[in-house]
């Protein structure tokens, strides 16, 4: 069966949702998830600034203003421990910007960071996050971080829980499968909308020979061990020959970790991914730079 990407996928959410042609999609997702109304809608650049030459390159998934309010998205279709500091950097870095611009500070500009979690170990379908005090004293107002349990809330809909399902019907629709998603859509015409679209996008050759950024780095992560696998054996065999063969072998396994890093590494993959795929530590690949 042809493999159906839905919105939970980076490429689907930015190219239906976010669709500077069609405001109209991002303006009725985000009335209806954070309970506002929404006049017009301003599309920023993602890519942040980077004033130091040792920081690197940070490019947000979206980032747009309605009005006195700034809005940052992130879609993460897995959840690492280092998501959390890695977003409220550049939140943050989105806050400092904007507030300082002009001859005085912005106060009466909102600054709102969602989260769009899948992967996440958690009883509850959202958390809203400020920086405050253990009283609840606000540190500062004009600031607050939403991070929504996608694999909690896409429950509500195998469930059939109708109260959550309508309370959270535009961010479990992101996650359903194409049966699932024209069921949810009967009736609805925004999700009517949502749902041709994501179907016209899989149903077209040209989207669908592009895998995601994430499917591409899975697959150049299973064809370098592959062929790390190989290489480290042969040259294990070599070093083994007169010794015997199974410390030859033992010999080319060891090897195969410090191969398959190097490779990585040549690619551009993140130290983080490296180390999870090998088990090395960041100081023994940061060693094979």
């Amino acid at each position: 069966m042809k493999k159906f990407y839905n919105g939970c996928y980076d490429i689907v959410f930015k190219t239906v949702i976010c669709d500077e042609n069609n405001p109209h999609m991002l303006k009725t997702f985000l009335e209806h998830i954070l309970k506002i109304e929404i006049d017009e809608i301003e599309f920023l650049q993602n890519e942040l600034s980077v004033s130091d030459v040792g920081e690197r390159k940070k490019t947000v998934d979206l980032l747009v203003k309605p009005k006195n309010k700034y809005i940052h998205i992130e879609l993460n279709q897995s959840h690492k421990n280092y998501l959390h500091i890695r977003n409220f950097c550049f939140f943050t870095n989105l806050y400092s910007k904007n507030t300082r611009k002009g001859k005085e500070f912005d106060l009466t500009s909102e600054f709102v960071h969602i989260d769009l979690s899948y992967g996440k170990k958690d009883e509850l379908e959202k958390r809203t996050y400020y920086v405050m005090d253990k009283d609840g004293y606000l540190y500062i107002e004009n600031m607050k971080i939403i991070e929504y349990n996608m694999d909690r809330i896409t429950d509500f809909w195998y469930s059939k829980n109708k109260e959550k399902i309508e309370e959270y019907k535009y961010l479990i629709m992101l996650g359903l499968d194409r049966i699932s998603l024209n069921e949810i859509a009967k009736g609805d015409k925004y999700m009517e909308e949502y749902t041709k679209k994501v179907e016209e996008l899989n149903d077209r050759d040209a989207f669908t020979s592009w895998i995601t950024p994430e499917e591409d780095a899975e697959m150049i992560l299973n064809t370098e061990k592959h062929i790390s696998y190989d290489e480290g054996k042969n040259e294990g065999i070599d070093i083994g020959m007169g010794r015997g063969i199974d410390i030859g072998l033992e010999q080319g396994m060891k090897q195969e970790k410090g191969i398959i890093a190097r490779n990585l590494l040549k690619v551009g993959l993140d130290i983080k991914v490296i180390m999870d795929a090998t088990g090395l530590s960041k100081e023994q690949i940061e060693e094979l730079k």
